[in-house]
């Protein structure tokens, strides 16, 4: 082989070589840049659980994803307010938002959603009465409740056995009513959330008027999951960690302490109610 030749081939090789690397480099930048874009989270606004405050996100479940970020190591995020559960859905379900806060489990969502396996925390719906009427009326099944006058809101499912029973049931046209008109004596028994009830009452300082029955009309499990059709990277990886997380909240007392923060006694006898079977 000639020394022209030999020439030709190393200049070949060294091209090559600068091509790989140059590959390489891209790759490295454009991974780098895929790791370093925004998480963005979104929520519909519902006090105590996510709201803005003076443009300040504040909430249990605020305060519940900052928590796992941070131990997770991961600063760049935002919080995102949305105005319909429609608009909420269909953002996760094509990609705009990575994160949404606090949905319930059911086989459409799964579709178009990654569910870590821990929820975050049980939503109850109790029946409030007036603070001086919690000896005399009580609630284990729906007969409990027959001969007393019941308000709820027209268009709420609370449970199809509610809705079939043959209580004295009348339906309002808002849910904001109900608690005013229990206080009024309009009505005795009326079906609630309790986290937002509790919450509000305790702004309003009417938290003292009223009362819950326990066990609750209905429960069920909330978790924060991913969007499969979002392109931040490792969801996977994401979820088995924040399930870890929220385990570790759970048994550390970071989780009581949170509902604590916002809701105090109640959260205590919430934290309690959920975890004590």
């Amino acid at each position: 082989m000639n020394i022209s030749a030999i020439t030709a081939n190393g200049w070949n090789f060294f091209r090559l070589m600068a091509c790989v690397c140059v590959t390489l480099c891209v790759l490295i930048v454009s991974s780098q840049t895929a790791i370093a874009r925004t998480l963005i989270i979104e929520g519909l606004s519902e006090p105590p659980l996510k709201w803005l405050s003076q443009d300040v996100p504040r909430g249990i479940d605020i305060d519940i994803m900052t928590e796992v970020l941070d131990e997770m190591g991961i600063t760049d995020f935002t919080f995102h307010f949305v105005d319909s559960g429609r608009r909420l859905l269909h953002n996760a379900e094509n990609g705009f938002s990575d994160i949404t806060l606090t949905l319930s489990l059911n086989d459409e969502r799964s579709k178009y959603l990654l569910y870590p396996n821990e929820a975050h925390l049980l939503l109850d719906w109790r029946f409030a009465v007036r603070a001086e009427d919690a000896n005399r009326i009580r609630f284990s099944e729906l007969s409990d409740l027959e001969g007393f006058r019941i308000g709820a809101a027209a268009g709420y499912s609370y449970t199809k056995a509610f809705w079939d029973s043959e209580l004295d049931i009348e339906a309002v046209a808002r849910n904001d009513l109900l608690i005013p008109m229990l206080l009024e004596e309009r009505f005795d028994v009326v079906p609630v959330n309790y986290l937002s009830t509790a919450f509000e009452t305790i702004q309003s300082g009417l938290r003292q008027k009223i009362a819950f029955l326990y066990p609750p009309l209905r429960r069920a499990a909330y978790y924060n999951p991913f969007s499969k059709a979002s392109d931040y990277p490792g969801k996977e990886r994401f979820i088995a960690r924040y399930d870890r997380i929220i385990r570790d909240m759970r048994n550390d007392g970071r989780l009581l302490a949170i509902f604590e923060r916002y809701l105090g006694p109640d959260g205590v006898d919430w934290w309690e109610s959920q975890y004590a079977q």
